[in-house]
């Protein structure tokens, strides 16, 4: 699991950006120049004067690259609400992943120390749980004979949901496995 400790004291994070005063900005700045835009079409209503067609041309010309700019900021403006929106939900699923996580935690504690006091090999284990998802192991063994009888891919699975290596020999593996699910050592 990734360390989501807060940042360290000695290091100060500057002023985050307010996404909501920025996307209310941009929206005045579009306003503003729809609103320009509109009204420089309105110059083609005065008197004619010395080279009126190319100012003309040229006022339809910056409209144009008005509307471009406006549409621009609109897209602009989209992708910032989107990217707000999935950070949003990126932190919503850390929230409750971090949250399945320290419940599977919890519960795996109480069931190591249930299983810790199993002396017989025909008494049942407290299964313990995976951690991305708070769900019993699939498989796990219901005693710890039936742990000790494990081998190849069932006992890997077991070890891999446990997120526990899955090196060494069956017997390390078992070892391992024994000790995590609290059970006592039988060297």
């Amino acid at each position: 699991m990734a360390d989501v400790s807060s940042p360290q004291p000695g290091a100060q994070l500057g002023p985050q950006p307010d996404l909501g005063l920025l996307a209310q900005g941009l929206e005045q700045a579009a306003s503003g120049l729809q609103q320009a835009s509109i009204e420089m079409v309105n110059f083609a209503n005065l008197p004619p004067i010395s080279q009126s067609t190319a100012i003309i041309q040229q006022m339809r010309e910056n409209h144009q690259q008005t509307q471009q700019q406006i549409q621009q900021m609109q897209q602009q403006m989209q992708q910032m609400l989107q990217m707000q929106q999935q950070l949003q939900q990126q932190m919503q699923q850390l929230r409750i992943d971090i949250t399945t996580g320290h419940r599977a935690t919890e519960y795996n504690s109480i069931a190591r120390l249930q299983n810790s006091g199993i002396r017989r090999s025909d008494v049942p284990l407290t299964a313990l749980r995976e951690y991305t998802t708070n769900a019993d192991v699939q498989d796990f063994p219901a005693t710890p004979a039936q742990l000790l009888n494990m081998s190849g891919p069932a006992l890997d699975r077991i070890l891999t949901a446990l997120n526990l290596p899955t090196n060494g020999t069956t017997a390390d593996k078992k070892q391992r496995l024994r000790f995590y699910v609290g059970l006592p050592d039988v060297r």
